[in-house]
């Protein structure tokens, strides 16, 4: 995967203060990410071709990203929310945890979102609707900017919209459905510290596949976990065991957060070199 992608000098020099660059008011933070829709809407305009391919997320056409595993071609719209917001510590993201007794994609973090429906007037909609189902979020409470560039995902055939959305609270949030285990009201400075990110790489048949990843509220020693973890039985004996607000995100959702982070100027460097295997975090449903 490569280090760099297009028009990534807005977050190339943002390491030397790292959290004090973030956002401390909600003026602050729209700002950021109208901004970052905007850099958005260019890329599209100037780069009708890549855009479409997923190049504004990896670098490379989404094709090569999936050249090792069995594709699909991207037939149905989807959209994911990106809600940010202000809160105790500083800016906030809202994330899910999906459901450990999932067939697919067990205990893996996510944005809030799914397929388009026909009833959905637009992909924004779609997006909120999605949150809605998932966590209780009143659509009322958050203020759609836009849209990023499309993110192909050949292996399920979604085509993948980000809605950038910002909220001044976004109220009671809780799991609403089963495919949703933990609502996560994750502070975006837990996410740029340097030592909290990884590149996850799984082994697929010989072929590495990496992508970015972010670990933060690992478990101390004698403190109770709230997430159920065991190792794969292919990763011998070791596993992390995260606090009430912890989690690992990789994946789909890592490289989303990798390239907003950095495109907002709020993500330093980081050591690439540093890898991490998210077998270790295989979930399984509590007895």
């Amino acid at each position: 995967m490569p280090n760099r992608f297009p028009n990534d000098d807005a977050g190339a020099n943002q390491d030397a203060r790292g959290a004090e660059r973030l956002p401390r008011s909600r003026a602050e933070l729209t700002d950021s990410l109208s901004g970052l829709v905007g850099l958005g809407n260019e890329y599209v305009a100037q780069n009708p071709e890549q855009a479409s391919s997923g190049v504004w997320w990896w670098g490379v056409p989404s094709t090569e990203v999936h050249r090792h595993v069995k594709v699909t071609e991207p037939s149905r719209e989807a959209a994911v929310l990106a809600l940010f917001w202000v809160g105790e510590g500083g800016p906030r993201v809202l994330l899910t945890e999906r459901s450990p007794a999932l067939a697919k994609h067990p205990g893996q973090i996510a944005f809030p979102g799914g397929g388009a429906e026909h009833s959905d007037a637009d992909l924004p909609e779609t997006a909120l609707r999605e949150a809605h189902e998932e966590t209780g979020l009143d659509p009322a409470r958050a203020r759609v900017l836009g849209t990023l560039p499309v993110a192909p995902i050949l292996t399920s055939g979604f085509n993948v919209t980000p809605v950038i959305a910002v909220a001044e609270d976004p109220g009671l949030l809780a799991p609403q459905t089963g495919e949703v285990s933990r609502v996560l009201r994750t502070r975006v400075a837990d996410l740029v510290e340097p030592a909290h990110r990884y590149t996850a790489v799984v082994v697929h048949r010989g072929p590495r596949l990496p992508s970015p990843a972010f670990l933060y509220g690992v478990q101390q020693p004698g403190q109770q976990s709230s997430i159920n973890a065991r190792a794969h039985a292919e990763t011998g004996s070791r596993t992390h065991e995260l606090d009430q607000t912890g989690a690992f995100v990789w994946g789909f959702t890592g490289t989303l957060l990798d390239r907003m982070l950095t495109q907002l100027g709020w993500a330093g460097e980081w050591d690439r070199a540093r890898e991490i295997d998210p077998r270790h975090f295989r979930r399984h449903p509590l007895d």
